[in-house]
């Protein structure tokens, strides 16, 4: 095994220890990719955002700030749970060609960006906290920890994504409350089970993909 792969496998494991065993900490880094993505989809298809707010049980909520064209709140909605995966597989096309500083400096311009639209104390505190860590890994670390930081960034997306969507089928929490589930099948009248499947299915093709990127496992 070479060092490059090394440093792969060894950022997968550790990541997969923030993810999973540690998950009821590392959620709440988790949400700002969800919330990121909704975000994101809306501002490329010309939705003004209200704004972005994080909840200490670890969900969140971004508001528009006038009504969303139907098919626009389709692929707004979509972009929550498969955020985090969209955004891993960037970051895994990257590192894949050696740009591990582009991971980085695009994860904190996108934080610095969706910023504005943050609104509450947690979201205040959480967002600049992830800022700051990206920005020292950025700016402080050695290349060889640097690289490791990146690629445990990008597993951690990847990982992290298929696992809320196991917990949230698990607790059957696509029946519970207001989610991007819900919303869904107020919007398509294709029940919110189905959609959570949907997700499920999509983060776990994303981590695949994803994955045999960062190992140079050609698919």
């Amino acid at each position: 095994m070479d060092a490059a792969s090394k440093v792969t496998w060894t950022a997968a494991v550790l990541s997969w220890v923030l993810a999973v065993p540690l998950w009821y900490v590392s959620r709440f880094v988790l949400v700002v990719a969800h919330e990121g993505g909704h975000a994101l989809l809306a501002k490329l298809l010309f939705q003004s955002l209200r704004s972005i707010r994080f909840d200490k049980d670890g969900g969140g909520a971004t508001e528009p700030a006038s009504s969303v064209p139907w098919l626009f709140n389709i692929v707004i909605f979509l972009a929550g749970y498969l955020g985090p995966s969209l955004f891993g597989l960037v970051g895994a096309w990257l590192l894949a060609r050696g740009q591990t500083a582009a991971v980085l400096w695009a994860s904190l311009g996108f934080l610095v960006v969706m910023l504005i639209a943050v609104r509450g104390l947690l979201g205040w505190l959480l967002v600049p906290g992830l800022m700051a860590v990206i920005w020292l890994v950025a700016v402080k670390v050695d290349p060889p920890l640097q690289t490791l930081y990146a690629h445990m960034w990008v597993w951690f997306l990847l990982i992290g994504a298929v696992q809320r969507m196991l917990l949230f089928i698990w607790h059957k929490q696509y029946d519970q409350g207001p989610n991007d589930s819900t919303a869904l099948q107020e919007l398509t009248k294709v029940p919110s089970a189905i959609w959570a499947l949907v997700f499920l299915a999509g983060t776990i093709a994303a981590l695949a993909y994803g994955g045999a990127t960062l190992l140079r496992i050609e698919v």
